[in-house]
């Protein structure tokens, strides 16, 4: 994980200083990578000047490799992790080295990003042909910010609040390239039939007031078309509502065709987990300075207690050092009941369950409370930074309580743990947000199938990158298991009623997101089966909620 930033202007008799520019977001870059630091200049014949610098956190590869890369071809700066081999690059000794050498040796930078598995955000300058390369993954998991102050450009990891220099968050619908000879920019497009395509695309023009030409229109994302319910689901759930009964996992796990997918949502995911968790060094956050190898906790968990954070502990077990303690994270805000949040409670409670289900396994519960005047300090001199350019009360909720959530700070004691699994996209998947239902209960299985696939085609344009910003500012690495692509790519194969039923015919906590749930019951967690869904801003006790989330926060201004 990296903090990257590139700063590019054409060289005019007004000098734009991109040091001075640079020198305002220099400390948040840092922070986000404490490993090493570094900044490049280059000049182009076209007569500009271009600025890279990068911060990295070390998680992958023999040993951390310090950013921007640069040789006589090209610069690169590259925040990400690459889940699935290079198998042709394999003398590179980190995921960053791998795919520097496969663009220095590629024709389509486009083509070869969109056959890796994981998250992204990076810049490609080719010093020959002075085309600047940009872009993030489809799903929009790694935040770059597109800064504009004059005619100076900026592409950044993170931003602050400049009062003559505007952001955006740089939309996911492809991969960007900027020629500085032609001045022509245009787009390898992810998801061209995508409703927020053209949308996405006139609003990045608008802000640049420049038009930008599609190269490509690929339709990366299949969703599949909307089909009624077997008459064998429709017989299932009948049963489940005959039954008048919470807990009726047992009934749909005797069924050999559900507990087909369940076992398949298990195995892909336990993948997806030991993947993102397994090849770490073996360095804690305080360990690592000195390379002093260290039994302190590596992984860390964004932890209300709740089915998906729940499954992504207990499956996280069978991948790390039983010496190993886990920690787990959960934060409230609500001093005047003594932090007894809705969270706190479920919290505690599948705390237990895991500790019954994993004995030999040290689980380290951080009670992460935060006063009133903490959170306000906190917010007006660094956070209202991190969630900038976004600006909503929703953004503000989210992105303090993740903030303080991902510093792992409980009295005196600071986890040391570099990796913290979170539970982003399970909803949007599953089906289980309020929504939903309000869907389901309007025009049945049609609309809940409408609102599924709307919420997942604006994924990418949500909060992910705001995340990523707020949590990497801790030198922590924000890491989503049901992001992975084979993960994605099998729910998405399911229909609607294969993964949630979100039904007022049986009770809340069980039939929305009801494969999830169905794999939490299979797996041990009975009880964090049946937990109703809570969004983190209300679980916390940090949102009001008589304020419109949509709203400008005044706090953020």
């Amino acid at each position: 994980m990296c903090g990257i930033c590139c700063i590019f202007s054409k060289k005019t008799t007004i000098n734009i200083n991109l040091n001075e520019t640079f020198d305002l977001l220099r400390n948040n870059i840092a922070r986000r990578g404490p490993d090493s630091f570094d900044i490049k200049h280059f000049s182009t014949k076209s007569n500009h000047d271009l600025l890279f610098a990068a911060s990295v956190l070390w998680l992958q590869g023999c040993h951390s490799t310090k950013q921007p890369l640069q040789n006589d071809r090209s610069v690169f700066i590259y925040n990400g992790d690459i889940f699935e081999s290079l198998k042709d690059y394999r003398s590179a000794e980190s995921d960053t080295e791998a795919l520097f050498e496969l663009f220095n040796n590629t024709e389509s930078v486009f083509y070869e990003l969109v056959k890796l598995h994981g998250p992204y955000a990076f810049v490609y300058f080719d010093k020959n042909e002075e085309e600047l390369y940009f872009g993030r993954d489809l799903f929009g998991r790694k935040s770059l910010l597109l800064g504009k102050k004059g005619d100076l450009i900026v592409l950044s990891s993170v931003s602050r609040k400049i009062h003559d220099c505007t952001f955006i968050e740089l939309p996911s619908i492809g991969i960007f390239c900027w020629n500085l000879r032609t001045d022509l920019l245009s787009i390898d497009t992810f998801q061209y039939d995508s409703p927020n395509f053209q949308s996405k695309l006139e609003e990045l023009e608008t802000f640049l007031d420049k038009k930008i030409v599609v190269k490509n229109r690929e339709n990366i994302t299949k969703i599949l078309q909307f089909q009624e319910p077997t008459s064998q689901c429709i017989s299932l759930y009948k049963t489940l509502e005959d039954v008048k009964t919470g807990n009726n996992f047992s009934v749909l796990l005797k069924n050999k065709d559900w507990l087909n997918k369940v076992t398949q949502l298990k195995t892909l995911l336990e993948k997806s987990i030991q993947t993102r968790i397994s090849n770490l060094p073996n360095y804690c956050k305080d360990c690592i300075k000195d390379k002093l190898i260290c039994q302190h906790p590596l992984v860390g968990v964004l932890f209300s207690g709740g089915v998906d954070c729940s499954i992504l502990a207990l499956l996280a077990d069978q991948f790390i050092d039983k010496s190993r303690p886990i920690d787990l994270f959960n934060v409230a805000f609500d001093e005047t009941k003594n932090y007894q949040t809705p969270d706190r409670q479920t919290g505690l409670q599948t705390l237990e369950e895991l500790r019954r289900l994993c004995p030999l396994r040290e689980w380290r519960f951080f009670e992460i409370n935060i006063p009133r005047k903490e959170l306000d300090e906190a917010r007006q001199f660094h956070i209202a930074d991190l969630i900038h350019p976004l600006k909503s009360v929703l953004d503000d909720s989210l992105g303090c309580a993740l903030w303080f959530a991902g510093r792992g700070m409980t009295g005196g004691e600071k986890s040391p743990c570099r990796v913290l699994l979170v539970g982003m996209g399970a909803d949007e998947l599953f089906g289980g947000y309020t929504k939903h239902r309000a869907a389901f209960k309007k025009q049945s299985w049609l609309g809940l199938h409408e609102i599924l696939k709307e919420d997942w085609q604006s994924l990418p344009y949500r909060n992910l990158a705001r995340d990523d910003r707020v949590v990497s500012d801790h030198g922590r690495q924000l890491r989503m298991p049901y992001l992975d692509e084979s993960l994605v790519e099998f729910v998405l194969s399911l229909q609607c009623w294969e993964r949630s039923y979100p039904s007022d015919k049986v009770v809340q906590g069980f039939g929305e997101k009801i494969l999830l749930r169905s794999l939490a019951h299979h797996i041990g967690l009975t009880e964090a089966a049946l937990l109703r869904k809570r969004a983190l801003q209300f679980g916390s006790r940090i949102a009001n909620k008589k304020e419109n989330a949509h709203e400008t926060s005044i706090k953020l201004c």
